[in-house]
């Protein structure tokens, strides 16, 4: 019954964070409305790193020692995450359509496949490559299809939200060198990120106080994309018996998200866009099964 109980409560958080997750391309959007990309970013570090801050002094995670390397390891990552790849992600979104931005950054689990196989040494099977290929022609659809639209889009707006996956996907790598407690670790990245984040704010765009909406924006952004959301999901993988189950919820993200797109931004939804993030989505399931079947599997874990 205690393992059930603990299912029920990993499904329960895994599908929490998946609905604030599909939120957070509409919040980003109204958050630009107001702010540049690095105002709006700088306002949802700092509210991230307070946020943070509460929680890993709430939880006593500060007090879990870290060896050195792990430590600048994990400092080192906040200069990849969260200030480049939201940096490049904020100009992306600033550039295009909430759909499109939010469809195409959605392809870092395949360069993190292609970063594997290069810095951690993990086999490459043809079948991974299958897999990349579907998930690569849904990047073509939607760029195609969304520049012989209606829609304002520009191939700069493309480059960079394909470019963020790039940026994630090293940011994966240098993390999984870390030994550090996820919270700790991520703390330690918005620390390093908000030391780089302000100054370079401030001597770019300027760090006006937020009007409204760009200010419930970028607490909202904080919450729900960064800080809040990452301890649900945490906590789900901690309950959940089989972490596998738990971790395919998040394909649902980008499809609910699409659906807020739509309803609050009123975004009309491209038929490209739906048809290339099924085959996006495709294609990273199709990989992750290569990548499992082709290791076996430890039933004692």
């Amino acid at each position: 019954m205690g393992n059930l109980s603990n299912n029920k409560q990993a499904t329960l958080l895994a599908l929490l964070a998946t609905f604030f997750w599909s939120t957070v391309a509409t919040a980003f959007k109204f958050g630009l409305e107001q702010l540049t990309p690095t105002q709006f970013l700088c306002w949802v570090i700092i509210i991230a790193w307070v946020i943070l801050t509460i929680i890993i002094l709430s939880t006593g995670k500060w007090k879990i020692r870290v060896d050195k390397r792990s430590k600048y390891l994990a400092l080192a990552g906040g200069i990849l995450n969260p200030f480049a790849y939201y940096l490049v992600l904020f100009h992306a979104y600033n550039q295009l359509p909430a759909q499109i931005a939010q469809s195409l950054n959605y392809t870092w689990p395949l360069v993190l496949v292609i970063f594997s196989s290069i810095f951690l040494r993990q086999a490459f099977k043809p079948m991974v490559f299958w897999g990349m290929l579907i998930s690569f022609g849904g990047v073509f659809v939607i760029s195609y299809g969304s520049m012989h639209s209606a829609l304002e889009v520009n191939l700069t707006g493309i480059l960079l939200a394909v470019g963020s996956s790039l940026i994630w996907a090293s940011y994966w790598i240098v993390n999984k060198l870390s030994h550090t407690h996820p919270i700790q670790q991520i703390w330690l990245n918005f620390t390093s990120a908000i030391v780089l984040m302000v100054p370079y704010t401030l001597l770019t765009d300027g760090l006006p106080v937020p009007q409204l909406q760009g200010g419930l924006a970028a607490i909202y952004a904080a919450l729900f994309e960064m800080a809040l959301t990452f301890v649900i999901w945490l906590k789900a993988m901690q309950l959940a018996s089989s972490t596998d189950k738990i971790s395919h919820y998040i394909y649902f993200s980008p499809f609910l998200s699409l659906v807020f797109i739509n309803a609050l931004l009123h975004e009309p939804i491209l038929i490209s866009t739906i048809g290339g993030l099924v085959l996006i989505v495709a294609g990273i399931i199709w990989t992750e099964y290569a990548n499992k079947f082709r290791k076996p599997s430890n039933t004692n874990t």
